[in-house]
């Protein structure tokens, strides 16, 4: 039986041959990673909303009650605070045009 040393030495080989191979298997699919973004013309943000790294943006409230701060998109059934009453009464208005350039008017 082989003493302790000699287990030591055999395990260090064997992480090595590992860290090795997996840093071969990653490069290899990392690559073959490249070559369907590139041929499918996958975008950055597609691959980082697959990964699950970014959510995708909610629509926009279009409906606010000022009394209890409740919002609604306008999508969807409508909401049980809405039920009943005229949806115009709570519209949020849109958003003026803001100049492009500062100072301008």
């Amino acid at each position: 039986m082989p003493d302790l040393k000699t287990l030591r030495a055999d395990l260090g080989h064997v992480n090595d041959l590992l860290a090795d191979a997996r840093a071969r298997e990653v490069a290899a699919a990392l690559a073959r990673f490249r070559d369907e973004v590139e041929l499918l013309g996958i975008t950055e943000k597609e691959v980082r909303r697959a990964l699950g790294y970014d959510r995708p943006a909610r629509a926009p409230a279009k409906y606010y009650d000022p009394a209890t701060g409740k919002k609604w998109s306008g999508k969807g059934a409508r909401p049980k605070w809405l039920v009943g009453k005229r949806l115009e009464d709570y519209a949020i208005d849109a958003p003026q045009a803001q100049p492009w350039w500062p100072g301008e008017n």
